[in-house]
């Protein structure tokens, strides 16, 4: 049953084939559309549009654009899922550098040759090793002069 808010919602959609993007016409805010739901209380209208046509979001995920596109409602183009595989799949800085498989030299990313640091920074043991090295020669030099 189609409510009144229900039939708001759709008239600031372009809606088009499930192929394409359904741009929202309506408010918005950095890129993202908004809905009021009558006074202040205002949802993200992709949010909207996934909960009516797919089903509940569920706590702890978010919705992620798979077409990258924010203004866009259209519930084929839109994922429950967790923040950091939202962030992963963009376009940050820390998702680009986490699809990064080799440090600067061309070592490894894996289990054995990666450290983690704080923040999530990775750093490569062998390179690592071999600044170490150099660090004590240079030092060991200075000693003995």
């Amino acid at each position: 049953m189609r409510t009144a808010q229900d039939v708001r919602f759709w008239s600031k959609v372009a809606k088009g084939t499930t192929d394409e993007c359904w741009p929202w016409q309506g408010y918005t805010v950095k890129g993202y559309g908004y809905f009021s739901l009558g006074g202040y209380a205002k949802v993200r209208a992709h949010r909207y549009s996934y909960e009516q046509l797919v089903g509940p979001i569920l706590e702890g995920l978010e919705i992620d654009h798979l077409c990258r596109v924010p203004v866009c409602v259209n519930p084929a183009h839109l994922e429950a899922v967790t923040h950091r595989e939202n962030v992963l799949r963009g376009n940050s800085p820390s998702a680009l550098a986490s699809k990064v498989t080799h440090c600067p030299q061309g070592h490894p990313y894996d289990e054995v040759n990666t450290l983690f640091r704080t923040l999530g920074w990775r750093e490569c043991r062998i390179c690592r090793r071999g600044r170490r090295r150099e660090w004590w020669q240079r030092r060991k030099e200075k000693l003995v002069a």
